[in-house]
């Protein structure tokens, strides 16, 4: 794959995308992912993607339009969406409001910090405290 052309690897890259659970973004699901996150390797939505940017030291996000290396659609078809929410959404509770892509940016922001800054979904220690 590190011999591909520019144009095989973003073909590859589609062949990546095309997977179940690749179809939308990992954050809310709105359909047709159009960015992705390289640290994390999960498709997003462009409004997820912009969250995202608020914690670069967690999540590098790039435009699936951009030339990607072959070392990025490598990590991408390594991960994907599906590993990725079984990786952090272990121990999500079951009252815990997941957001779509409907929702305003404040629920929004608030999953994707407690996914991914916060590991919460995956140490249940980590988990912020309920009130009743």
């Amino acid at each position: 794959m590190a011999t591909e052309p520019p144009e095989g690897r973003n073909r590859l890259l589609q062949d990546v995308l095309d997977r179940p659970g690749n179809d939308a973004c990992a954050d809310c699901g709105n359909p047709e992912p159009d960015w992705a996150s390289l640290t994390l390797g999960v498709f997003l939505c462009q409004a997820c993607s912009l969250l995202h940017r608020s914690i670069p030291h967690i999540s590098r996000v790039k435009p699936l339009q951009d030339t990607w290396d072959a070392s990025e659609v490598e990590l991408m078809s390594a991960t994907g969406n599906s590993a990725a929410k079984a990786k952090y959404e272990q121990k999500v509770p079951a009252f815990y409001y997941r957001p779509t892509h409907t929702d305003c940016k404040l629920l929004r922001e608030q999953w994707i910090r407690a996914r991914y800054e916060r590991n919460e979904f995956e140490f249940i220690e980590k988990q912020e405290p309920y009130s009743a």
